[in-house]
């Protein structure tokens, strides 16, 4: 398993020479890309070529991205504008839809392997066309990423709809032949498990498709993004389970940054660099790291 790291904690930075320096000097080598603008140029293939050219000069990859779930910063913070691939309004729906394919696009020109989706948001009603429009949307994703040469993973968000055994039933409908993976976030999880078992009965459910992890703590009552070790996850527990089913995957590390980019890039990552080195070296998790 190979830690790597989320953009999204340097969402308020744009990703550029100094942002990735900063990455670099903390030891990265690979990020999940958070396609949100002003922070990366997600829907202009010629400057995302020029973001991949900077990444591999700072011994950078992209090795996933996360699809954008908001048109870009301002307009979430500003005017509470999001995306959904299950909205019920038929005309939202296109435009995330259209909004996700351009971002399978974008993770190809990138050279990243796998593209989370979220379906939907937090808290969704799913009694009603959800289960029918997530089925439609991750049909006609699933196809465009193929296309792309980019394998599609969704994510369980704290929603009855996308917990680990609703997604694997979903994709064992749709996608018998495994082309769709889980990304399964251990921090929702563990939130959804109320601090009990429910975060290693998820695990359990989703290691039939399972392909790539989203690692943060928090203390089982809110989703706080924090970084590992830092909450009530029994990360022994986890780490030892997904040891024996032999997961090799990626690991991004999704942290919040509550100080909304205070101080620079390298302010950010110096704040949660104490937390993350300690949980790496009790749990031996040195891939992605180079010293």
């Amino acid at each position: 398993m190979e830690l790597t790291l989320s953009t999204h904690l340097l969402v308020h930075s744009r990703l550029d020479d100094e942002t990735l320096a900063a990455v670099a000097d903390a030891g990265y080598r690979a990020v999940e890309a958070w396609l949100a603008e002003p922070h990366l140029p997600w829907r202009h293939p010629d400057r995302l070529q020029a973001v991949r050219r900077r990444l591999a000069a700072h011994g950078l990859r992209a090795g996933s991205v996360h699809l954008p779930f908001y048109p870009s910063v301002p307009e979430l913070l500003e005017q509470g504008r999001r995306w959904s691939v299950i909205d019920p309004d038929p005309n939202h729906r296109a435009e995330s839809l259209a909004g996700m394919e351009r971002g399978l696009e974008a993770a190809a020109v990138l050279g990243a392997a796998g593209a989370v989706l979220h379906l939907g948001w937090p808290e969704d009603d799913w009694r009603g066309d959800a289960p029918r429009l997530a089925r439609e949307a991750v049909g006609r994703l699933r196809e465009r990423a193929r296309a792309c040469g980019v394998r599609l993973l969704l994510e369980n968000i704290l929603s009855v709809g996308t917990r680990s055994a609703r997604l694997v039933e979903l994709l064992d409908e749709l996608d018998p032949d495994g082309e769709v993976g889980l990304c399964l976030d251990l921090g929702h999880a563990h939130v959804e498990g109320g601090g009990g078992d429910g975060l290693l009965e998820q695990l359990e459910a989703a290691l039939p498709r399972l392909a790539h992890l989203h690692l943060h703590d928090n203390d089982a009552g809110s989703d706080q993004h924090l970084p590992p070790g830092r909450g009530t996850i029994p990360w022994r527990r986890v780490l030892d389970r997904l040891g024996e089913a032999g997961f090799h995957g990626l690991a991004a590390l999704e942290i919040r940054d509550p100080d909304r980019g205070a101080g620079g890039p390298a302010a950010t990552l110096a704040r949660v660099r104490p937390a993350v080195d300690a949980f790496r070296r009790e749990h031996g998790l040195t891939a992605a790291h180079r010293g």
